[in-house]
C-alpha cells in the first residue's frame, strides 16, 4: 500500500468487502470493515470496499481518477474460495491500466505453487504491479513474508529505502529458507505434482458428494479447495467431524458454510487416499452426531445441580425395589434421564421431571398412552410400575418435588443411525422417513380410534398452544435475537398462521394425540421393528404438525422435497391423507420453526449453541414470509401489516 500510494500520488485503495489482508494497520483497514471498526483502523475515506466479481462496481470506483491500487486476494480464502469468473481478473487489470492504477496481487494464500502454477493469477492471465506472498515462503520453518513490485512501483526503494524498515528485517537464515522454498515451489516436477493429487483429490470428493449431498460444491483450483456444505451449521459441524477423524481444517471466516482445505504440495497417491478415507469417515461421523453438535449437545446442570438431581434418583429408587442400582445420565433438557442397572444387570430408564413441567394428571395421561399403544401393536416402553402398583412417585421436599418414572430398558440403535451409508444419503434417508410415516399413520389410527379414560390430561397443541399469547414452547416473538425489523415481520406471519389453523379446522381425520417430538432421534430399531421413545411432549393436535416435526430439521437437506414424498407415500401406507390437507404442510413447517424458537427462547440455556440455532431458525423463517403474505389479497396484507405493528407498539 505503501508503494503503491507513492508511485502513483494517491491514497485511496479500493478492495473487497470480504476480504481478508491482516489485522494490523493498512492491512485491517483493508479488510472487511466490521473487523477494521472494532480494531479502530477503518477508513472510510481511504478504503473502498466493493463486491467480488462485480465489474461495474470496480469501474464505478475507478473512473473517478483517484485509486492508488486495487488490493484483491486471487481466490478470497476468507469468503469461501470463489473463484473469479471468466474474464474477471483480466477485466480489473485493463481497468486499472485505464485509470492508472496499480494491481496489488495478494497471493499469501493461493501463491507458491497452490494452484497448480507459481502464482495463482497466471491462471487467469493477469500480471500485477505488485505482489505479495507469504505462508509457503517460510518453508514451516522460519516465518518471512515478501513483496515483489514492478519497476515504477519499488523505485522509491533504491531512492530512499528507510521507509522500509523493520526490526526483523534482513534475516539470513530465513532468507535461505525462503530461497529454498521458490526452487521447491517453482520445479516443474512439484507443479505437476500439485496438478495430478489435485485431479485425484477432486475425483474422490466428488464420489463423496453424491453419497452425501450437504457437501453441495466443491470449489478448487489446483491444491486450493474450498469445501462449501448446504449452510453454516453443516460446516461448522464437519470442521468438527474433520477434526474429530484426524483432519485439521477450518471453515472459511466470512462463509463458515465452506470449509478450507489446502493440503501440501508435495502429497502423493497415499496421502490422498488416508484423506479421502478420513473425509469419508467425517461425513459418516457427521451424520451420526448431527442432532449433537448442531446444537452442541445438551448441557449438564452445574455439579451442584446435579448432585441434587442425582439424589432425588436415588430416593425414587427405593420405590421399585432398586436401591443398590447404578445411575448414569443420559440427556439433560426438559428431564433428567438416567440409565439404571440392577445388580443383576437388568437396565431401566428413569425420568426426573422438571418441576412443573407437567401436572400429575398429565404424566398420568403421558404413561397410560404408551401403555394403550403398546396394546394396539406399536412398539413403546413398558412402565415399570413401584411396588405398589403406582406409574410414577413423587420425591423430595415439597418446595423441589419431583415427579419420577421408571420404564424398561430397550434394546436397539437410533433410528438416525445410518451406518456407512453406502448407498448414499438420499436413498438411506428416504427409506427411514418412508418408514417413519408409515409408523406415524398408526399411531395416528391408534390416537383415533383409542378411547380416552376419564381424567385424561396432555397440553394442546392447537391455535393458542402454538401461536397464541402463551404458546406452549414460549412466546417466541420474544427472542432476544429478533430485530425490530424481524419483529414486525414475525408477528404479521403470526397473524395470518393463527387464521389459518382457525379455518383447518379439527376433525377426527386431522387432529388428535401426537407424539409432538416424532424425530429419528426418538425411535429405536432392534431386529428391524421400531420402537418410538420419549412421550414428554404428546398431547392434542394436528397430525400434520407432527409430519413437520419430523421433518423440520431436515428442511436444508438439498433433497429434502424426495423426504417429503417418502413420509407421504408410508403414511399413505397405513392412513388416508388427502392431497388437500398436504397443500397445508408448508404451513405447519413454518409453525413449528415458530415452537422451536419459542423454546430456544424460554429453555435454550440447555443447549450449547442455542444462540447460533435461533439465529438460523429466524434467518431460515424470514425467507419464506414474503411467500406467505403473497397469498393474502393486498386489502389483507395492509390489515395484516397494521395489527402487527399495533402489537408491537403495545408491547413496547
Amino acid at each position: 500500500i505503501k508503494s503503491a500510494r507513492w508511485a502513483t500520488g494517491r491514497k485511496r485503495i479500493v478492495a473487497f468487502d470480504s476480504g481478508f489482508h491482516g489485522r494490523t494497520g493498512l492491512s485491517g483497514a483493508a479488510g472487511d470493515d466490521e473487523t477494521a471498526r472494532y480494531f479502530l483502523c477503518d477508513k472510510p475515506g481511504e478504503f473502498i470496499k466493493v463486491p467480488f466479481n462485480d465489474l461495474d462496481a470496480m469501474r464505478h470506483e475507478l473512473s473517478g481518477g483517484d485509486v492508488a491500487a486495487v488490493l484483491m486476494e486471487t481466490i478470497p480464502a476468507t469468503s469461501g474460495f470463489p473463484l473469479p469468473d471468466d474474464g474477471y481478473l483480466s477485466g480489473v487489470k485493463t481497468m486499472c491500466e485505464e485509470f492508472e492504477t496499480l494491481y496489488v496481487a495478494d497471493e499469501v494464500q493461493t501463491g507458491l505453487g497452490r494452484t497448480g502454477r507459481m502464482w495463482a493469477v497466471e491462471h487467469w492471465g493477469v500480471a500485477p504491479d505488485i505482489l505479495v506472498t507469504g505462508k509457503g515462503l517460510s518453508g514451516g520453518l522460519y516465518p518471512i513474508a515478501a513483496t515483489v513490485l514492478s519497476e515504477p512501483a519499488g523505485r522509491w526503494l533504491k531512492e530512499n529505502a528507510w521507509g522500509h524498515v523493520s526490526t526483523f528485517g534482513g534475516s539470513d537464515i530465513g532468507c535461505l529458507v525462503a530461497l529454498r522454498a521458490l526452487q521447491v515451489c517453482n520445479d516443474p516436477a512439484t507443479l505437476e505434482n500439485v496438478n495430478v493429487q489435485a485431479d485425484y483429490l477432486l475425483a474422490g470428493l466428488q464420489v463423496l458428494a453424491e453419497r452425501f449431498p450437504f457437501l453441495e460444491e466443491i470449489r478448487h483450483k489446483g491444491l486450493v479447495m474450498g469445501l462449501k456444505f448446504t449452510d453454516t451449521s453443516t460446516g461448522v459441524g464437519m470442521m468438527r467431524a474433520l477434526y474429530e477423524n484426524g483432519i485439521w481444517a477450518f471453515v472459511a471466516g466470512f462463509d463458515q458454510s465452506v470449509i478450507q482445505l489446502k493440503p501440501g504440495l508435495l502429497i502423493d497417491r497415499e496421502y490422498c487416499d488416508e484423506v479421502l478415507l478420513r473425509v469419508e469417515n467425517a461425513c459418516v461421523w457427521f451424520l451420526q452426531a448431527m442432532n449433537e453438535i448442531m446444537g452442541g449437545g445438551s448441557n449438564l446442570p452445574d455439579d451442584a445441580h446435579l448432585k441434587t438431581i442425582v439424589h432425588l434418583a436415588r430416593l425414587a429408587l427405593p420405590h421399585w425395589g432398586l436401591d443398590d442400582a447404578d445411575l448414569d445420565v443420559i440427556k439433560h433438557r426438559e428431564n433428567t434421564v438416567f440409565k439404571v442397572t440392577a445388580a443383576d444387570g437388568r437396565c431401566f430408564v428413569l425420568r426426573v421431571h422438571r418441576r412443573g413441567n407437567n401436572s400429575d394428571a398429565a404424566v398420568q395421561s403421558e404413561l397410560v398412552w404408551m401403555g394403550a399403544l403398546r396394546d394396539a401393536g406399536i412398539a413403546a416402553p413398558a412402565v415399570v410400575p413401584t411396588s405398589n402398583g403406582n406409574l410414577f412417585v413423587h420425591v423430595g421436599e415439597a418446595s423441589d418435588s419431583r415427579q419420577c418414572d421408571l420404564l424398561e430398558w430397550l434394546p436397539g440403535n437410533l433410528f438416525n443411525d445410518l451406518g456407512r451409508v453406502e448407498k448414499g444419503m438420499r436413498v438411506e434417508f428416504c427409506d427411514r422417513f418412508k418408514r417413519l410415516g408409515a409408523l406415524a399413520a398408526r399411531v395416528h389410527n391408534q390416537s383415533e380410534n383409542w378411547q380416552k379414560p376419564a381424567g385424561f390430561e396432555r397440553r394442546s397443541w392447537d391455535e393458542g398452544g402454538l401461536l397464541g399469547e402463551s404458546p406452549v414452547m414460549g412466546r417466541f416473538w420474544e427472542h432476544t435475537a429478533i430485530t425490530p425489523s424481524q419483529n414486525r415481520e414475525i408477528m404479521k406471519a403470526r397473524l395470518v398462521l393463527g387464521e389459518f389453523l382457525k379455518k383447518f379446522g379439527k376433525t377426527p381425520e386431522n387432529y388428535g394425540l401426537i407424539h409432538a417430538d416424532f424425530l429419528p432421534e426418538n425411535i429405536l430399531v432392534h431386529d428391524g421393528e421400531l420402537s418410538l421413545i420419549d412421550f414428554d411432549d404428546c398431547g392434542f393436535g394436528w397430525y400434520l404438525f407432527e409430519m413437520a416435526t419430523s421433518l423440520f430439521p431436515q428442511i436444508n437437506q438439498p433433497f429434502f422435497d424426495d423426504l417429503v414424498v417418502a413420509y407421504t407415500e408410508g403414511y399413505r401406507s397405513e392412513r388416508e391423507l388427502s392431497d388437500a390437507d398436504l397443500e397445508a404442510f408448508p404451513a405447519f413447517l413454518m409453525i413449528r420453526g415458530f415452537t422451536y424458537l419459542g423454546w430456544l427462547h424460554t429453555r435454550g440455556d440447555n443447549m450449547k449453541h442455542a444462540d447460533r440455532l435461533a439465529e438460523e431458525i429466524i434467518n431460515g423463517l424470514l425467507r419464506f414470509i414474503p411467500e406467505l403474505m403473497q397469498e393474502l389479497t393486498p386489502f389483507q396484507r395492509v390489515m395484516v401489516g397494521a395489527m402487527a405493528r399495533l402489537r408491537t407498539i403495545a408491547r413496547a
